[in-house]
Formats: structure tokens, sequence, C-alpha cells
């Protein structure tokens, strides 16, 4: 939130080191193609954002470690990718959790054809996450509930350049919050096209 609202510069500010391990097997078992990687990014002078005096900061030092599996398959005319990812971001001194991040993650997508048109349908797990509550002083720590989202899709070639998407987000209407005490739109309609030459 910061980004947007915030209102004072910080000529002191050091831009954010990274290092980071990775490491992978992946594979094509029975038809179904699959990739588990694990990883771990430590990060210096961590920017963040002091609501209290309107600013950037270097906050010291971030941990951010975790695990993401992922899978595709095809069943008949149906299309399936199934994904999970568990993080683990810390601060590093503190030990404490970093704001606005789950642990644990979901997705899962369907995509079909039908006479030209391309269907998909998304279902998105976003887990518990911990944010400030910054309605009153001193500021405290919430825990923010997980939320499940479903989208829908679908894409149409009017000719061999011109392609129409349409997507609805959020289909059920989902009341939730990224960021605690900020609403997010709920239902969104989008339309949009792309040509190429």
């Amino acid at each position: 939130m910061g980004q947007l609202y915030g209102y004072y510069g910080n000529p002191n500010l050091n831009p954010e080191k990274s290092k980071q391990w990775e490491g992978a097997f992946e594979g094509l078992t029975a038809g179904v193609s699959w990739r588990i990687s694990g990883y771990r990014n430590d990060i210096n002078d961590m920017i963040d954002y002091d609501d209290h005096l309107q600013k950037y900061y270097n906050e010291g030092k971030a941990r951010i470690k975790g695990i993401e599996a992922t899978a595709n398959f095809d069943t008949g005319p149906l299309t399936h990718t199934v994904s999970y990812d568990y993080v683990d971001a810390r601060n590093a001194i503190t030990d404490t959790p970093l704001p606005r991040r789950s642990k644990q993650m979901a997705k899962y997508q369907l995509d079909w054809d039908v006479y030209d048109f391309d269907w998909g349908v998304t279902y998105q797990y976003l887990g518990s996450r911990y944010d400030s509550d910054y309605s009153a002083y001193p500021y405290r720590t919430v825990k923010m509930g997980g939320v499940s989202l479903w989208d829908l899709t679908v894409a149409y070639p009017v000719t061999s350049h011109l392609t129409v998407r349409g997507k609805i987000a959020n289909l059920f209407d989902k009341d939730y919050e990224t960021v605690y005490g900020y609403q997010t739109a709920g239902r969104e309609y989008t339309l949009s096209g792309s040509y190429t030459f």
C-alpha cells in the first residue's frame, strides 16, 4: 500500500541484495508431466514501508524458503494443471512471518475446446496470512483467513489474426482482502482482443 500512498522518499535506501538456491526433479509418469522443486532465498537490506513515518526503509534480512509441486495431464479433451506451493517467508532477524504472504497456495486449472472456443476454469486457494491493523496505535498483528477463488475464461479466434477473450474473475463474488482493511473489487468482467499481423 505504501507504493500507492507513500509521501516521502528515503535517500539512504539501499537496494535489496539476494542469494537464491533451487533444486528440482521433473519427469513424465503414466501420462502425467510433473515437477517438484525446493528453494531458498536470502535477502539482505529488504525494503519495507513504515506507515507511521510514511516512507520506505531497509528492514534487514529476510529468508524465504519453500517447495513447489506441479502436474499436467490430459483426460480425453480436458487438460488439467495442478499446483501446490508451500512458502515459509520470515524476517531472518526476528523470525516473524513476513506480512501478506500465504504459507500455502493451491491451484487447479481445467482447459478444453468446444467448436473453436477455448474454455478454462481456474480454482485458486490462498492460505491464511498475517498483516497489520493500522486503524489504531499501536498497530497490532492480525491473521487473515484463507480464501478460495474461481475464474472462468473463454477465447475465440474470430479470424486467423483476431482473437477475442472474455474472463469472469472471482466467479462467485467472494468477499476477501489481500491487504487488511481493503476489500477487493469482487466479481470482475473482462473483455479483450488481440490482433497479430
